[in-house]
């Protein structure tokens, strides 16, 4: 394409040559060169320039940015000044526009299809300015997730640069996952152009409605993200439900789907981020093989569906019939007025009872494209299709479908069997060499590396990465068939290998046996297998250069691969009518045998035509464009590859009988009974069912409420969908964390709040006690009574904090926007959270004091429940409960209201901050301590009562006695030993219990994001 600029052009381009034409002169282009024309004017019309005709008031170089064609670099023309060939990069189009708009000596701009001089269209661009911005502007927003995360290429000054932080832009999309906090809700976005995903920050209210599935266009802000899972996040100002959505019946929950569910719904799966990836992979694999036969000169073409031959011959076809040549016989009959207003039936070959009557003799859905290629490559020499092709088998395999895509070509001209298969080992190389370098080819394999993290027996990433490798550098060897079955017996004859069949000659090759040979020969890679004898393959295939007459073979190669195995078929074709009469005759077409019929047997008359009337040598092939995509996405199912798969008995996406179980307990205390009531009604979203397709079940449930959203935890509790175990696992994992750090401190404040100890247990203070006891009894000491901690803790602040979490939702604890607080629901949840877990803490609390005590006669915490329970009964596990209870309740009301309201204040928007959780665990603990520390000196004076020597102090019975005894013998000071050690004590403790816990619910919500994911 030529732009001839009309004008003083020296005055139009002095600044902005050298960026534009790369250099600081122009370079002449090579004479006669044709250009491709434009196929896009304008957002509004699809036009292309003919003779005579203008198309309105349009900058030749608008046309140039929207035309989708690679346009090299600008030259000029050798005998003409002023002319010059357009043949840039398209990103360099975009600095020909504005010097092209701020010109006013410039007047037209002229366009010519090749380099002659016939002018085709006349454009006027002057007072176009301001269409052209308008375009500019709209032709760079990001359209999809993959333009907005994707790395800019262009210098910063470019307009095609990505949304920087602080822009505004709206975001289309379908929502992944919701997870709702207090005062702030995040949605996890995803249209299908890329696996990564953006993460909107909404506000409650805007959260509202919002479910799995439903699509929303967001408009915010594009902000750098505090998080480490992606560098921005999208603060939401709008949020807008696109459409309809029935949560309630959705079929594709927040969970993991097996694929022989996923392809029961056909129509909803790509939705999916890999089944989309999938899609998007067959889109890139068809660009790159349109790609290398345009620059090849291969011409593609687009031969017929409906035929009237049967290209292999084996009967495997579908026989097209209109609907009005059966409607006599079938109306009466027929109840389906779907059927009736179909335009087309399919029947089975051999399944009509009349003749039909639309085309007069049988026609069938074409199982090969290669007949018609064949007569259209003697017209223009190389020729390719990319079409449907249909095959009646009733095969339910991994590998076979009824209609399925077909990559054929064919070459005219060409005498030799290896020039074929040249042509398909540099297409396969070119393919997988521009997969490795693209982006959906990384996104794949981070694909398997996380399915294979989470699934040891599937593909891993560097097996798929072998395989795209094995196609751009592998050796593709080439073996005979002969070559093939001796070494196939040869590997059974040494026991490598065993087969369900044994290889024979004549027996033609078997799936394990290909699958041996692409493993074994080819070592992982692909192998083409030649010279297959005549009796195993189709007639229209030409002899091999070294045909015997004992043995026959064709010129013929399949290409074989793992796990897929035969991936392309390819041959000579039987150019000599003579020699294809014989070999139509030997597979039982008879077509020369009664010459009054004229298109006997599947109408190849017109075939044989192609013989007589100047036939040429040629040959061709045919690929699996299916197999491929499952070969190069490593999915073993070509179920799976395919948007809209059909099989045998399998023609619509898979139907399901939707049943509602219902629990009831009747009212004599039996056991649960469980009634399951199929539905009469199905809702319109979910397709009626035929049969079953979960494994090992026999219906397929739903629920019958919304889906659940994945309302995440304001992190100061676990959403209430959260399963109890992960509770109670995240609670233990607190519980035993902080007993086990803070014991030894925990022994000291035991020892020095003792009412009379001995001489030797009496400490001046916190370092005294250490030292002391470390040198008199030893440092192990310190951790006497361990493991009864261990044990206790364990289930008791399980207890706790599910308990906690339970009560905190009744009471409304996390309802609310950004500001609410409620410090009084955390203080009664804290409360009631605590009575559940001292009953069970309190027995294992008194082991543990017991053995603390300076001179404890036990020597393990076994022994000291024993003696504990022999000599004092099992009251004394409980006598310190009511005071336990005492203290534990203020303090733990305390402790989580003081949380609540720091944590407010230091972390506002409520996201996981250990910073935050450990400084503010640790100060609401020490506020509490200090205000219950009376309480705790009168627990631990009843818990300690058995050990002492003084009788009154052995005989209290209960909180207020305690309490007098402590304050007739020290007075109110007396309330207050070790406040020190108990506030040091316990403000480490909460600190490491609430950062351990908020850790583990962490953990917990990033698992369920990666499944949802």
């Amino acid at each position: 394409m030529l732009v001839v600029l009309k004008g003083d052009h020296d005055g139009l381009w002095p600044k902005h040559r050298s960026n534009f034409f790369g250099g600081d002169g122009l370079e002449p282009t090579q004479h006669g060169r044709r250009f491709v024309g434009l196929s896009q004017w304008s957002p509004s019309r699809v036009s292309k320039p003919r003779p005579g005709r203008r198309v309105g008031r349009r900058l030749v170089a608008d046309a140039l940015w929207q035309t989708p064609w690679k346009l090299p670099a600008v030259s000029r023309w050798p005998e003409g000044g002023g002319r010059y060939s357009v043949h840039c990069l398209r990103e360099r189009v975009s600095r020909l526009r504005l010097p092209l708009l701020s010109s006013r000596r410039a007047t037209t701009t002229t366009i010519i299809t090749t380099t002659t001089t016939t002018t085709t269209t006349t454009i006027p661009y002057t007072h176009a300015q301001w269409q052209c911005r308008v375009r500019c502007n709209s032709t760079f927003t990001p359209a999809n997730i993959a333009a907005l995360l994707s790395t800019p290429r262009l210098p910063p000054s470019s307009p095609q640069q990505g949304s920087p932080s602080g822009s505004t832009l709206t975001l289309n999309g379908f929502v992944r996952s919701v997870r709702k906090q207090k005062r702030i809700a995040f949605a996890i976005i995803g249209d299908g152009s890329s696996l990564q995903t953006v993460q909107a920050v909404l506000s409650p209210e805007q959260a509202d409605g919002l479910s799995t599935g439903v699509a929303v266009a967001v408009t915010g802000r594009w902000t750098p993200s505090p998080g480490q899972e992606q560098s921005h996040e999208l603060q939401a100002d709008t949020v807008r439900v696109l459409g309809q959505h029935d949560a309630a019946t959705y079929p594709l929950q927040k969970k993991y789907h097996t694929p022989e569910y996923l392809r029961t719904l056909p129509h909803l799966r790509s939705r999916l981020p890999y089944n989309s990836l999938l899609l998007r992979l067959r889109s890139q694999v068809t660009a790159h093989v349109t790609s290398y036969f345009a620059n090849h000169d291969f011409v593609q073409v687009h031969p017929p569906i409906i035929t009237s031959s049967d290209c292999e011959g084996a009967g495997e076809v579908f026989t097209v019939s209109s609907s009005s040549s059966s409607s006599s016989s079938s109306s009466s009959s027929s109840s389906s007025s779907d059927l009736r207003s179909s335009p087309i039936r399919l029947t089975h070959r051999g399944k009509q009872a009349e003749a039909d009557l639309f085309f007069q003799k049988p026609k069938y859905l074409t199982v090969s494209n290669q007949l018609h290629l064949e007569a259209l490559a003697q017209s223009v020499g190389k020729v390719w299709t990319l079409s449907p092709t249909f095959r009646a088998e009733k095969s339910d395999t991994p590998r076979h479908l009824s209609e399925f895509y077909m990559l054929e070509a064919e070459l005219a001209f060409v005498e030799d069997l290896s020039d074929v298969m040249d042509v398909v080992e540099r297409m396969l190389r070119a393919v997988a060499d521009e997969l490795q370098s693209s982006r959906i080819g990384q996104e794949l394999l981070d694909a398997r590396a996380r399915e294979h993290e989470e699934d040891s027996t599937a593909l891993p990433s560097t097996t798929l990465a072998q395989r795209w490798q094995g196609l751009v550098s592998g050796p593709y060897p080439r073996i005979t068939y002969d070559d093939a079955i001796q070494r196939l017996k040869d590997a059974v004859a040494q026991d490598r290998v065993q087969f369900d069949f044994a290889p024979e000659y004549h027996a033609g090759l078997q799936t394990e046996h290909e699958r041996f040979l692409a493993e074994s020969i080819g070592q992982g890679g692909p192998i083409f297998v030649t010279d297959y004898p005549r009796t195993v393959k189709p007639f229209y295939m030409a002899p091999s250069t070294s045909n015997s007459a004992e043995a026959p073979t064709v010129a013929c190669f399949d290409l074989l691969v793992p796990e897929i195995c035969e991936l392309v078929g390819g041959s000579m074709r039987e150019h000599r009518l003579p020699e294809l009469v014989k070999s139509m005759d030997s597979h039982g077409l008879q077509v020369a045998s009664d010459p009054d019929l004229r298109e006997p047997n599947g109408s190849l008359e017109w075939y044989m035509d192609l013989r007589r009337y100047g036939s040429v040598p040629h040959g061709g092939f045919g690929l699996g464009f299916d197999r491929l995509l499952c070969y190069l996405s490593g999915v073993a199912n070509i179920r799976d590859v395919v948007s809209f798969p059909r099989w045998h008995k399998r023609a619509l996406p898979k139907s399901f009988y939707i049943a509602i179980f219902h629990l009831r307990c009747p009212p004599n205390n039996n056991p649960v009974e469980l009634e399951i009531h199929p539905r009469t009604s199905i809702p319109p979203t979910i397709a009626k069912l035929d049969s079953v397709s979960a494994p090992g079940s026999g219906y397929m449930a739903t629920h019958e409420r919304p889906a659940v959203e994945d309302a995440e935890h304001e992190y100061e509790a676990l959403p209430p969908n959260f399963s109890l175990s992960a509770n109670m696992v995240a609670g233990a994992f607190a519980g035993i964390a902080e007993h086990s750090v803070m014991y030894p401190i925990d022994l000291l404040k035991t020892r020095m709040q003792v009412v009379n100890p001995s001489p030797a247990g009496m400490y001046t203070g916190i370092s005294n006690a250490m030292i002391t006891i470390s040198r008199v009894e030893g440092f192990r000491t310190l951790w006497r009574g361990l493991s009864s901690v261990v044990l206790g803790a364990g289930p008791a602040h399980a207890v706790y904090f599910a308990s906690y979490e339970a009560v905190k939702h009744a009471l409304g604890g996390n309802e609310g926007g950004h500001d609410a607080h409620h410090p009084f629901a955390a203080a009664a949840s804290g409360a009631a959270a605590t009575i559940a877990s001292d009953a069970l803490m309190n027995p294992f609390d008194v082991i543990k004091q017991r053995m603390q005590l300076h001179g404890s006669i036990y020597k393990s915490v076994p022994q000291c429940a024993k003696q504990v329970f022999r000599t004092e009964g099992i009251s004394a596990f409980y006598v310190s409960y009511p005071t336990t209870l005492c203290m534990t309740v203020p303090f733990t009301a305390l402790q989580f209201m003081a949380y609540e309201s720091i944590s407010k204040i230091m972390n506002p928007t409520g996201r996981y901050d250990p910073y935050t959780h450990c400084f503010a665990g640790g100060l609401a603990g020490g506020v509490a301590a200090g205000f219950t520390t009376p309480l705790d000196v009168i627990k631990t004076l009843l818990q300690t009562r058995g050990n002492a020597t003084d009788a009154e102090l052995r005989n209290v019975s209960g909180l207020v006695q305690a309490a007098k005894i402590i304050h007739q013998r020290d007075g109110y000071g007396g309330y207050f030993r070790g406040l020190k050690p108990r506030i040091i004590t316990t403000m480490p403790s909460t600190a490491i219990c609430w950062t351990a816990y908020e850790m583990a619910k962490a953990f917990f919500i990033a698992r369920n994001d990666a499944k949802i994911l």
